[in-house]
């Protein structure tokens, strides 16, 4: 007699009933499993993406402010030198 023939005579339908549950629970919790992995990989990508992507807003924020700043410089320069041609004439 096989397992299955086995388990249908000693606890008859109700006892297949029980095994195709735990099977179709298996099933399910494979299927979860395989989804957390893909979701987990597909999160670290993503966080990969975020950074590089800071990292590229980071170096355009700094040459942007330093940029400005020169300029507030030269225009600092300039309104000095402005004043002090008032100042002479």
């Amino acid at each position: 007699m096989d397992p299955a023939t086995g388990v249908l005579v000693q606890y008859g339908a109700v006892g297949v009933v029980a095994l195709m549950a735990l099977a179709a629970v298996r099933v399910l919790f494979t299927r979860l499993t395989a989804a957390l992995d893909r979701e987990t990989e597909r999160a670290d990508r993503l966080e990969e993406e975020l950074r590089k992507l800071n990292e590229a807003v980071r170096s355009e924020y700094v040459s942007t402010i330093t940029h400005s700043a020169q300029a507030i410089n030269d225009a600092n320069r300039a309104v000095a030198d402005a004043l002090a041609a008032v100042r002479r004439s």
